[in-house]
């Protein structure tokens, strides 16, 4: 079986195929109504001619026209008072009125004859055209009082019973009716060729506009696919249902387009925060082959690459944790801990930066109980608290605070730092993204501790968001449900 693989192919076949059903099954219908049409029409003026017959012979022979003889009205009589139909007949046919004479004539040249039976008589009564083949109905049709109609070849007829034993018939030749009837069929059937034809080219044009917007959908696509990611479909031009579908696409472009510069920065980032370490490593290696040291230089050198190493393991790492959650991945742990109880942890190991740096730690802990992976959750409140005591001014204060809202485990972290610039405020959660630069490289951030905060909260079903005002400090504030969100 063929299968035919184009839509547009396929939308042509069914509406030909239907259209042609319609057509098809309409012509039909109308030739039947037609045909019908006609024998009606027929089968009606055979019936009131062959009744004109029973009419004629029932009642007597009609006036007799002026000017020709013969004797008065009433049916003669035969032998022992019987009366005599054939002659009945025969005068009466001889003696019609003008306007009956062109129809009952013996010589009607019209394709109507009759043929009449007189009871008794040897002889049919005849018309003149009438065929020799017409042969008298048998008892069992005559069956029906009325008109009874039978086809003999080409011809319709009726015929009727007259008492005493004798029938009237009249027959049409309906060769120039059958013929009408088939020129009537073949207009038909053009006619219906013409409508398919027309129905199959405005088919074509309508399946063709209607597929259009399928095709431009195809073709930015295709560009797309070519590389050209700013490319976007044209809503305006679609239907309800296929824009729909191109705003959809569109959304999806957009974040393919904003997912692949994303890939190009932090590839390009990345690279720029291993060149430094790597650099460092370099020239310290080739300072210390190069030239004769002392023991203490090699040391001093080699300290310079371990911190080298070390801020490129922590980079690295950061990317991996990256790269996990960026997979889709769950944590790997969900276990019920209490965000007070991990501040507090957290924060006993940040101590010694915020006293280096005069930095005053303020805790407002409450019990505050989630399903969260205790270490992720403990990488979250040091990024964040680390975060405050580095960007914030020398002998501020950083606030820490837990708490239970609307079935959400909540954590607070402020400081009196700066602030972050309003510019800056929608950018702070992009990886490698530094509000300050200088400072954030000086402090050994490669600006991924926000990243990486993120996309932990945002694996535990919660939410992260910042607040900030120039010379008055950041606050963020971490959301994650006490219990897991299962999805409807």
């Amino acid at each position: 079986m063929i299968r035919i693989r184009s839509m547009r192919w396929r939308l042509q076949f069914w509406h030909g195929l239907l259209l042609a059903t319609v057509l098809v099954a309409g012509g039909l219908t109308a030739y039947e109504y037609a045909r019908a049409a006609m024998l009606g029409s027929t089968d009606a003026e055979l019936d009131r001619r062959v009744g004109f017959f029973g009419q004629l012979l029932r009642g007597g022979p009609p006036p007799l026209r002026p000017g020709r003889g013969g004797p008065a009205g009433g049916m003669p009589e035969g032998p022992g008072g019987r009366p005599r139909m054939a002659e009945h007949l025969q005068r009466a046919l001889q003696n019609l009125p003008p306007d009956e004479e062109a129809t009952y004539s013996l010589a009607n040249s019209e394709g109507w004859y009759y043929v009449v039976w007189p009871p008794g008589a040897s002889k049919a009564i005849c018309s003149e055209n009438a065929p020799s083949d017409v042969s008298r109905p048998e008892s069992a049709d005559l069956r029906h009082p009325g008109p009874n109609h039978r086809n003999r070849g080409d011809a319709r007829e009726a015929f009727l019973e007259l008492r005493p034993g004798g029938v009237a018939l009249v027959g049409h030749v309906m060769t120039a009716d059958y013929a009408r009837l088939h020129r009537y069929a073949g207009f038909l059937a053009a006619g219906c060729a013409a409508v398919l034809a027309l129905g199959l080219l405005v088919g074509r044009w309508i399946v063709g506009r209607s597929l259009r917007p399928i095709r431009a959908i195809t073709e930015a696509a295709g560009k797309i696919a070519d590389g050209a990611l700013s490319e976007r479909i044209q809503t305006s031009d679609t239907d309800s249902e296929l824009g729909t579908l191109a705003r959809v696409l569109n959304e999806t472009f957009a974040r393919l387009e904003s997912s692949f510069a994303q890939q190009a920065r932090f590839t390009a980032d990345a690279a720029h925060e291993l060149r430094t370490p790597v650099s460092i490593l370099l020239t310290h290696t080739e300072n210390a082959l190069s030239s004769p040291c002392e023991v203490a230089d090699h040391r001093e050198a080699f300290a310079a690459c371990q911190r080298a190493a070390q801020r490129m393991r922590n980079l690295i790492e950061s990317l991996l944790v990256l790269a996990r959650l960026d997979s889709g991945q769950d944590p790997a742990r969900r276990l019920s801990v209490d965000l007070a109880v991990r501040a507090a942890e957290s924060i006993a190991l940040l101590r010694p930066l915020a006293e280096s740096r005069k930095i005053t730690l303020t805790l407002d802990l409450t019990p505050a109980p989630c399903l969260a992976d205790p270490d992720e959750l403990d990488r979250v409140i040091t990024n964040l608290a680390a975060n405050a005591i580095q960007h914030n001014a020398e002998g501020g204060t950083a606030r820490l605070s837990t708490f239970v809202d609307a079935g959400q485990a909540c954590l607070v972290v402020s400081d009196s730092g700066p602030g972050i610039p309003p510019e800056h405020l929608s950018h702070v959660f992009e990886r490698f993204y530094r509000a300050d630069s200088s400072r954030s490289r000086a402090s050994g951030g490669a600006g991924l501790g926000l990243a990486i905060a993120k996309a932990i909260v945002e694996a535990h079903r919660g939410s992260i968001s910042v607040q900030s005002d120039p010379g008055r400090g950041a606050t963020f504030t971490v959301r994650i449900p006490s219990q897991p969100r299962t999805s409807a």
